[in-house]
């Protein structure tokens, strides 16, 4: 498995890696790390799943993978073939190039960032990630020995940075011997995530030039796999793997957890349990609308919100000063962010889970994991009129449905839902969350492992705890 982050906040990825080693696979999955320099780190668990993260400047492979007999790992380092003289002096030149221009819609409108960004205009073409994303090519070259020491049937390359390298690297050891099946996860809708243009057109290019050349493609939700396969003219449509929360956290089961040390995010906002709470639960940005919630908080008497993020940004900050001018800052609360596995345990003290989010083309087709989250939860949903979410909500009759960005229109869902919440939570049977857990899921991803190789491995024995640690689990 490649995925271009650290892995540490990918919830989807760390449950497929543990779920692909519980079925009986043996699971390299290979991360980033941007701090990291030269050899790779040494090699961490999820379950029975080795995790390896690298930077871009790796020197060094593992030549050993012992996992497959069973055994401990054990490393030996070895010099990583270098690259060419004349590339490394090409990429300088080009780094140097980039350095001192602009990426368009980045500068800040002064006259010498307006020449800067012609420059880029005038270095780069659209769509070429070659110029604009280079760093997956020697994210590749940190990637590539693993890779090719491990000798995988399959390549599953997660999120829109990694098809390229998961395609090339198969080709190059198909001709070696055996081409390695590929994988393709498109975790969102590339042509309509929120980045700048450049970038995001850099990426559309390159998923464009690898998802055909893929064994197989998956994605999100049943929208966006109609999306994928209309635009890129693909012969069959994705498979769908939702991330879904897991319906029981292996190892979970096992720990003596007492109410009061249990993740609770009212304790964390310091609420009595009278007190009614919204909560808005990952990424922070303007397109994600927690400024609606913001703004329908004086509609709503003695309702509090909690938003639940990582580090505090300019964007939060702005979210505070909003919330002072309209009187209400007392009923904003930003609290931290827990273990993924967590989530639904931690959110399920507040009284309904919001998706405000405006329209974008990628917030259209997405069923975003905080919805799953919500529903583990059970917590009634108030969502804006995105479609892939509204159609769901309007189906599954959890919540209510508002226009994005009216504020007047949210505060009425909202009270509409606080007016009769045990009618919505109540549409969350235990069929139901079970059909959209990620015990399910695993099994159709299993399913496509299986026609992928053409065999099934018989699933470990045992129950590992879910969660990274220093050694595999027993």
């Amino acid at each position: 498995m490649l995925v271009a982050n650290d892995v540490r906040l990918d919830s989807r990825v760390q449950k497929a890696a543990y779920s692909a080693a519980e079925a009986g696979y043996d699971v390299l999955l290979l991360g980033y790390e941007p701090s990291r320099k030269g050899r790779p780190s040494q090699p961490a668990f999820i379950g029975a799943a080795q995790v390896v993260r690298t930077g871009l400047h790796n020197k060094w492979q593992i030549a050993q993978w012992p996992l497959k007999d069973g055994g401990a790992p054990s490393l030996r380092l070895m010099p990583f073939r270098a690259l060419s003289f004349a590339s490394s002096l090409d990429y300088k030149l080009r780094r140097r190039i980039v350095q001192r221009i602009k990426e368009p819609g980045t500068g800040n409108g002064s006259v010498k960032h307006r020449a800067k960004e012609l420059l880029w205009k005038a270095y780069f073409r659209d769509g070429d990630w070659r110029r604009t994303a280079r760093h997956l090519l020697w994210l590749e070259a940190s990637w590539a020995a693993l890779i090719e020491e491990f000798e995988p049937d399959i390549i599953h390359a997660h999120d829109m940075h990694t098809p390229g390298i998961a395609v090339r690297v198969a080709d190059r050891l198909g001709k070696q011997g055996k081409r390695p099946k590929v994988l393709y996860d498109a975790h969102e809708f590339v042509a309509g995530v929120s980045m700048p243009e450049q970038r995001r057109l850099a990426y559309v290019g390159l998923e464009g030039e690898y998802v055909r050349a893929a064994d197989a493609v998956i994605t999100v939700s049943p929208l966006l796999a109609e999306w994928l396969r209309d635009r890129y003219h693909l012969a069959e449509l994705p498979g769908v793997v939702a991330n879904a929360p897991m319906l029981h956290v292996p190892g979970d089961e096992h720990e003596d957890v007492s109410d009061a040390d249990a993740p609770s995010l009212r304790r964390a906002c310091g609420l009595a349990d009278d007190v009614p709470l919204l909560v808005y639960s990952g990424a922070v940005s303007p397109m994600r609308g927690i400024a609606t919630m913001v703004e329908g908080l004086p509609e709503l008497p003695d309702v509090h919100m909690a938003v639940v993020r990582g580090a505090d940004t300019e964007f939060t900050r702005a979210l505070e000063k909003q919330a002072e001018q309209l009187g209400v800052r007392d009923r904003l609360h930003l609290v931290g962010y827990v273990a993924p596995h967590l989530v639904p345990q931690y959110l399920a003290s507040a009284d309904i889970g919001v998706i405000p989010i405006l329209h974008t083309p990628n917030h259209e087709v997405a069923l975003i994991t905080k919805y799953y989250e919500y529903m583990h939860a059970r917590l009634p949903i108030v969502v804006s009129d995105v479609q892939a979410m509204a159609d769901f909500t309007r189906e599954l009759g959890n919540g209510e449905v508002f226009t994005a960005g009216d504020a007047r229109e949210y505060a009425q869902a909202v009270a509409k839902v606080l007016a009769d919440r045990p009618a919505y939570a109540a549409r969350y049977t235990d069929d139901l969350l079970a059909a959209n857990s990620w015990e399910g899921q695993a099994e159709e991803l299993s399913a496509v492992y299986a026609r992928l190789s053409g065999r099934t491995p018989e699933p470990r024995t045992g129950v590992r705890a879910f969660g990274e640690t220093d050694e595999p689990s027993a």
